[in-house]
């Protein structure tokens, strides 16, 4: 079973470093992107945290796969917005140890909406986290035991609410990797659906190619500063 992050562990080294004073010049940093948009894709490594589910049913990750694009824009030399869309492959694996001992995958697939406050440090990587909202597009599940598949939308809700942690490297040739981890703030489960409740939880894995369109800052040098007569 995937085991849920502390998300105030993030949290308090986000304040670390957005507290940490930026050591380099104006001149250093003339160029900033001013905005930027890009393609990302890659997996998902997923599952999903049932409080009070222990001895009951045991639950495993499944890999799933993502693919999308973002647009941000730079507020200063070091923060900026960004806005995502995505198709994100979700789920788990699980296995009930009561009378029926069933098995089966349930597989998911979302788009996901987040919208991030991205902080940059240096030009080769960025800190990002903030909300996400994920509508569900197709919920099916897998039977171990009989070998089939079926529709099972009325299981789960239509809407998500989760909260995303990540990291990401900016690489040269406009390359980009990320990781991040996204943690699921309610209970997907429909009202008469599953007995328990249960969060979606899950590592996403990606690279993706930007475009960015730079701005040029000012720097102050001996060349535009104003002598006293």
């Amino acid at each position: 079973m995937m085991r849920s992050v502390n998300p105030s562990v993030f949290l308090l080294l986000l304040i670390v470093n957005l507290s940490i004073v930026d050591a380099q010049t104006m001149f250093d940093r003339r160029f900033q992107p001013g905005y930027l948009f890009g393609i990302k894709a890659g997996a998902n490594v997923s599952s999903q945290y049932s409080p009070g589910s222990e001895g009951v049913f045991e639950v495993k990750s499944i890999a799933g796969i993502n693919a999308g694009g973002y647009y941000g824009y730079f507020i200063n030399r070091v923060l900026a917005v960004q806005a995502e869309l995505s198709v994100s492959g979700k789920g788990s694996h699980w296995r009930e140890y009561n009378y029926s001992q069933d098995e089966a995958k349930d597989i998911l697939t979302y788009f996901d909406l987040p919208l991030l406050l991205r902080y940059q440090p240096a030009p080769l990587i960025n800190i990002h986290a903030g909300p996400q909202v994920s509508y569900l597009a197709r919920a099916m599940q897998y039977d171990y035991s009989t070998g089939l598949k079926g529709a099972i939308d009325d299981y789960y809700k239509s809407l998500d609410f989760g909260i995303v942690f990540g990291v990401e490297a900016n690489l040269p040739k406009n390359i980009d990797l990320t990781i991040r981890y996204v943690r699921g703030l309610i209970s997907v489960y429909a009202p008469g659906g599953y007995n328990y409740q249960s969060f979606n939880n899950y590592f996403q894995f990606t690279a993706g190619y930007r475009f960015e369109r730079e701005m040029k800052l000012q720097s102050k040098s001996k060349t535009n500063i104003k002598r006293k007569r």
